[in-house]
Parts: C-alpha cells; structure tokens; sequence
C-alpha cells in the first residue's frame, strides 16, 4: 500500500471524518443511536491531536482516535482507543492494520504501557483484528447494551507494550 499514508487529523479534516463516522455506523458496531449527519466529529475529548488518519490523493479513507485514559492521575501510562473506523468503499484493504500499527506507534511515543479499547461482543471481525495486531480480551460485561431487543456484551480488550 505505498499511496496509502498516515497523519495526525486536522480541523480541516472534520467533514471527511464525519462521513466515514456517519457511514459507517450500525448496530453491529455501535450501542449509540444514530447522530444527525451535521454533528460535529470533534469535540472537548475528541481533538485533532488524538485522531490519526490514513489518507490516499488527500482523501481520507479511515481514522483512530487515540487519546489518554480519562483518569490521567492514575492511570497516565494508558491510551485507549474510542473510535475507529475505516470507509466502506476502503474496507478489506488492509488499512485498519496500517491505523492500528500507527496508533500503537503513536502510544508508545507519548510513554503508554497499554492501550484499551471497548468492543461490542457482536463486532467479531473488529476483535479478530484486535487479536491479530496482540489485543488480549480482559472483560466482559455480559448483556450490557440492549439493542434491537438483543443484550449485547461489552468486551474489554488491551495491548500490553511493557
């Protein structure tokens, strides 16, 4: 994938960034309903500096956000991951590899031990991915969400890099 490369999001990057967010939201992969397609992508947690992006002939084609745990006190050696998604019509190409490779680049940079992430149970090929790039299931909340009259499970996974 040598056309495909990889950055740090700008403001300017908030449309493209949104669409694939909008587009790419089910129930499969979400327990929030739907958001109204003007909402903007980010927000007072969600800032440029913690979204990394792949990017082709300057169209955006996914995105991980990565941020601090919200308990930096205690727990600043951790990120987590709380979105991650890549386009429809770019999806299979290998490119949620690439957007996991960098976002554990990305960790170790700013001294992370581990990362988390929180995954519906429903989400297989999301975990599958996770397991292949060395996540580890740690938890999970067995019927937590509640969705098209289905409890759904809410799995804790982590990246240990120590």
């Amino acid at each position: 994938m040598p056309d495909i490369e990889r950055r740090t999001a700008t403001h300017g990057d908030e449309r493209a960034l949104a669409a694939i967010d909008y587009a790419t939201w089910s129930t499969q992969v979400s327990p929030a309903p739907l958001w109204p397609r003007e909402t903007p992508f980010f927000d007072d947690r969600t800032t440029p500096e913690n979204v990394l992006l792949a990017h082709e002939d300057n169209a955006v084609l996914g995105y991980v956000k990565l941020r601090p745990s919200p308990m930096p006190a205690s727990s600043g050696h951790v990120q987590e991951i709380n979105g991650f998604a890549v386009g429809p019509n770019h999806q299979g190409r290998g490119i949620g590899h690439l957007l996991l490779d960098a976002a554990r680049n990305k960790a170790i940079e700013r001294r992370a031990r581990r990362i988390t992430l929180r995954v519906l149970g429903t989400n297989t090929r999301a975990q599958s991915l996770y397991l292949a790039h060395g996540y580890r299931v740690e938890g999970r909340l067995v019927g937590q969400f509640l969705i098209r009259n289905s409890y759904v499970d809410d799995v804790l996974m982590a990246l240990h890099m120590d």
